[in-house]
Order: C-alpha cells, then sequence, then structure tokens
C-alpha cells in the first residue's frame, strides 16, 4: 500500500513540475521555432569556424603531446583542426 501511495505522491509532484516548467518552456520553443532554419545553420558555422581559427592560433606549446613511451611529441593541431574542417563540411552539406 505504502508503494502504490509513494508512486501517487510522486507522480503529482512531477505533474506539478511539468505544468509549471510548461509555461517557459512553451514560450522558448515558440521562440525557436521564429528562427530560420538557415541563419542558425550559418551561426553554427559561424561558431565552428571561430573555434577553428582559436585552435589554429593556439601556441605550440599548448597543442604538443609528449608520447612517454616511445618519447616522441605529437603536434594535436592539425588533428583538431581537420576535425573541426569536418564538422564545418558536415554542416554546409545537411
Amino acid at each position: 500500500m505504502i508503494d502504490i501511495l509513494t508512486i501517487h505522491i510522486s507522480v503529482s509532484i512531477a505533474d506539478i513540475i511539468s505544468n509549471f516548467l510548461g509555461i517557459p518552456g512553451q514560450f522558448i520553443r515558440d521562440i525557436l521555432l521564429s528562427i530560420n532554419l538557415h541563419i542558425a545553420k550559418s551561426l553554427f558555422i559561424i561558431y565552428f569556424l571561430s573555434i577553428t581559427y582559436w585552435v589554429y592560433n593556439l601556441p605550440k606549446s599548448e597543442v604538443i603531446l609528449n608520447n612517454k613511451n616511445s618519447g616522441k611529441d605529437i603536434n594535436l593541431k592539425p588533428f583538431a583542426i581537420s576535425a573541426m574542417v569536418m564538422i564545418i563540411i558536415i554542416y554546409l552539406v545537411f
């Protein structure tokens, strides 16, 4: 009996929270639905381009990884830039 009562109270509390958050949630949903898809894609492309530019300008000391097993230094900048370029290409194509 206690389990059913606990579940009923939990569901009631969840419904109250859902109803309370539904008002601002619907408002935000209406605003986001009014944004043109091309504008949203452009903003993401600009965002990823800016991150790529930031990675490109990082100092060499920040992007070198020292492999302790082989003793070689690995430059992570080309990998990061290529990953960002692939993300940008995906956003441009789709």
